[in-house]
């Protein structure tokens, strides 16, 4: 099967081709662990996870590697302000160390509420210090970095087509607009690489190197990352959009400095999700978590089925109207296969049309169609579960738990089923209308069918 993507390097959908057969080397950009993450931040979790289930749906091996920034990074994406674990780290009392394990914990728990599948290799900033600053040297050996008061600079303007990835208008930028607080900066794009520590305090995260005390920049721990577990170039890198700005192009342009060559060969990046008209973001007021989704009575798998339903390249307006409308679909999809029969041969041209949809650039809104049109088909019962089972292992709705756990009925419920069968058989409808009434009870529910009579828990 031809699975074409959309590359935000070159504009356009291009056939994914591996580097290695059968093979795919992903990278995520993954959490910086000072804070809970809002679900406009999940959204990008759930989109990759589905990519990589994707691609081992159609067999191929995926080494998925995720960053964990717990160190570098500034309250502003330019390089100003202060690092955000260091500021985390007065509004807990804990220490900085302490305030990313604990965010760390709560990331990973988010991932498993939304059935996200772990990455092969979860990879710490501050892991890898020895690499980042062997990387570093290797820049400035090159003639890519300059010393300021306050760290060590990467020259952008030594990159051909820095900012390519991000459409910038390099040449059109005001300087002072990202230098105002940094006038040693050459260039507006410069970015800090490794930073100095304060000279009146002592942060928690600080380290020796070549050039003083300090820390290393955001942008550095995913080059060093991406290349060690990856290699120079691998098959796909993917981000939130507002990486594709600053994050990215920094990120590209370090690479490039070490090793000459493109760090990947396919970026992708998914959209934002609004509410109130506002990005979703701490400092706009607009913060969601999944936990605040379910307090109000909404499961996380809900959240997931909510993503699927747009396209990753679009936009999503969040609100709880729509949040409590996906949750009533995904709902009424566990109460419908919950009274399909054992799974048999399914519905292959529909799944076939499920896999091209996905095929096309992740199209999710189309593959949960054609859920729906399983579900509409007048195939057996048996043969839309299996087929439905097929799907959820790309869509991760978790379907055959559900089906398992709304079958598994209680003991004493088999006698008055087996009864309401034979009043069926005798054609006392009245009977078994009192029968389905009093399995209602027990939070049973009983569909006639064209397959017999199937029951299921209501919830």
């Amino acid at each position: 099967m031809t699975i074409k993507l959309y590359n935000t390097l070159t504009r356009k959908k291009t056939e994914f081709v591996p580097i290695v057969p059968g093979h795919v080397g992903l990278y995520t950009c993954g959490p910086t662990v000072y804070d809970y993450q809002h679900i406009g931040n999940m959204r990008a979790y759930i989109t990759w996870d589905i990519l990589k289930r994707f691609f081992l749906s159609q067999r191929f091996d995926v080494t998925h590697v995720m960053n964990v920034t717990d160190v570098g990074h500034l309250t502003s994406d330019a390089d100003e302000g202060e690092d955000k674990l260091e500021l985390a780290k007065k509004r807990e009392r804990l220490s900085a160390w302490d305030v990313a394990s604990k965010y760390f914990d709560y990331f990973r728990e988010d991932l498993e509420r939304v059935n996200i599948l772990p990455p092969t290799f979860y990879a710490k900033a501050t892991d890898f210090i020895d690499d980042q600053i062997a990387f570093t040297k290797r820049m400035e050996e090159r003639g890519f970095l300059y010393r300021t008061s306050d760290g060590m600079y990467f020259d952008t303007s030594k990159v051909p087509n820095y900012g390519k990835i991000g459409s910038l208008d390099v040449k059109g930028l005001m300087a002072g607009k990202r230098v105002a607080l940094n006038p040693e900066k050459k260039n507006a794009t410069d970015f800090a690489v490794w930073k100095f520590s304060p000279k009146d305090s002592k942060r928690d995260m600080e380290w020796d190197s070549p050039w003083g005390k300090g820390f290393p920049g955001w942008h550095l721990e995913c080059s060093v990352i991406s290349r060690k577990f990856l290699g120079d170039t691998f098959d796909i890198h993917t981000g939130g959009i507002d990486h594709a700005t600053v994050h990215h192009p920094n990120e590209m342009a370090q690479t490039w400095a070490v090793t000459n060559k493109e760090q990947a060969r396919f970026w992708l990046h998914n959209n934002f999700i609004n509410f109130k008209d506002k990005k979703m973001s701490k400092s706009a007021g607009t913060f969601v978590r999944l936990v605040d989704m379910i307090t109000g009575g909404v499961g996380p798998l809900s959240y997931r089925y909510f993503v699927m339903q747009t396209h990753y390249r679009k936009e999503i307006a969040y609100s709880w109207e729509a949040i409590r409308a996906a949750d009533q679909g995904l709902k009424n999809i566990y109460r419908e296969l919950s009274f399909y029969g054992m799974p048999d041969n399914g519905c292959e041209d529909l799944l076939q049309k499920f896999n091209e949809a996905l095929a096309d650039d992740l199209n999710t809104a189309k593959a949960l169609d054609l859920v729906q049109k399983v579900i509409g088909s007048k195939s057996p019962s048996g043969g839309k579960l299996r087929t439905l089972f097929m799907m959820d292992e790309v869509l991760g709705l978790r379907f055959r738990d559900e089906w398992e756990r709304r079958r598994n009925l209680p003991h004493i419920s088999m006698a008055l089923l087996e009864e309401r069968e034979k009043a069926r058989k005798n054609r006392d409808w009245a009977r078994a209308d009192a029968i389905r009434k009093k399995l209602l009870d027990y939070r049973i529910e009983v569909k006639d069918t064209n397959e017999g009579q199937q029951a299921a828990l209501t919830e």
